[in-house]
């Protein structure tokens, strides 16, 4: 099983510089990958939009989608996100911005106000949806990743796919340690379902992989879970993730542990083992496809974006 004419591998980007995004688009294409590449891009000119684009099969910009909220309430907001003491007051004060009004606008109000201050993190889960709704109907599997901290040494398909594949961090991190999964489960649920997870190895939302039914059903899930709150999220969208994986709502998924499996996610990973060849290894000695937070260590980082980047003038790289 590999990946066909109809695969999709699938990203989002806002105001991320095109050169952090090119070792994933060509280390992707350099393992015989024959799917396509979509991107979702957001609050760039038209300069680093032809670069992205030429590194893509498939575009969808999304600036358009949202509105623009009021100035006076989008600098409070602002000010309370970035100013100490404040804090505090940021998440209720966003809350009630999102409620005043007629309630069947009040999503479009949480949708403007999450793009213009939080970003696309907790967003993208109804933009990919209509992206493979509308730009890649016939697509057969999925991936959907991250971007800047992810890079190929394998078709990321090339192992059997059935249902939906989410990856676990690695065993060394758990919510009850991890001071990022743990506050986006407890602000999320509350200390009680928190300490049900405690000692749980969080799953990574940058790398999901599914056949097409099984991620459309992903993405609605998520996209659910996500409006609803109409609280900030931003990253808080990995919280949502792993409440909805570990609560069992999700049919047909397998939880695959790090280490073993197509997805290699480094970040809680002390060393590293490599090939003959310099290519990074599992725990097991298997080697993974997809090699995810490689930038948490630094030599290694170099390394990887030094070799993909973009090709110099005399089409050396």
């Amino acid at each position: 099983m590999a990946s066909t004419e109809k695969s999709l591998v699938l990203g989002f980007a806002a105001r991320l510089d095109p050169t952090f995004i090119e070792p994933f688009a060509r280390s992707l294409r350099a393992t015989g990958y024959i799917g396509r590449l979509g991107l979702v891009l957001a609050q760039y000119d038209e300069r680093d939009l032809s670069v992205l684009s030429a590194l893509a099969d498939l575009v969808m910009v999304v600036d358009d989608r949202y509105g623009t909220p009021n100035r006076e309430l989008l600098w409070l907001l602002k000010k309370a996100r970035s100013t100490r003491g404040f804090r505090r007051y940021y998440t209720p004060l966003f809350m009630l911005a999102c409620r005043i009004g007629r309630e069947r606008t009040s999503q479009a109000r949480w949708e403007a106000l999450e793009f213009h201050i939080e970003g696309l993190q907790a967003l993208r889960y109804g933009i990919y949806y209509d992206f493979i709704r509308e730009l890649a109907p016939d697509a057969d599997k999925v991936m959907i990743s991250d971007l800047r901290d992810v890079f190929f040494q394998g078709d990321p398909f090339e192992r059997r796919l059935d249902g939906l594949e989410v990856v676990l961090e690695d065993p060394s991190h758990r919510f009850a340690n991890d001071p990022f999964n743990g506050r986006w489960v407890r602000n999320l649920a509350g200390p009680v379902r928190f300490a049900e997870m405690a000692l749980g190895v969080p799953s990574c939302s940058g790398t999901v992989l599914g056949t097409q039914e099984a991620m459309m059903h992903y993405l609605r899930e998520m996209s659910a879970c996500v409006t609803w709150r109409r609280r900030p999220l931003g990253s808080h969208d990995q919280g949502v993730h792993n409440l909805l994986v570990h609560s069992g709502r999700m049919s047909s998924v397998t939880i695959e542990r790090n280490g073993v499996g197509r997805v290699l996610t480094m970040g809680g990973m002390t060393g590293y083992d490599v090939d003959d060849d310099g290519r990074i290894l599992n725990q097991d000695g298997s080697l993974p496809a997809v090699v995810h937070q490689f930038d948490r260590h630094p030599e290694l980082a170099l390394h990887i974006r030094t070799r993909l980047a973009a090709p110099t003038v005399d089409g050396e790289v």
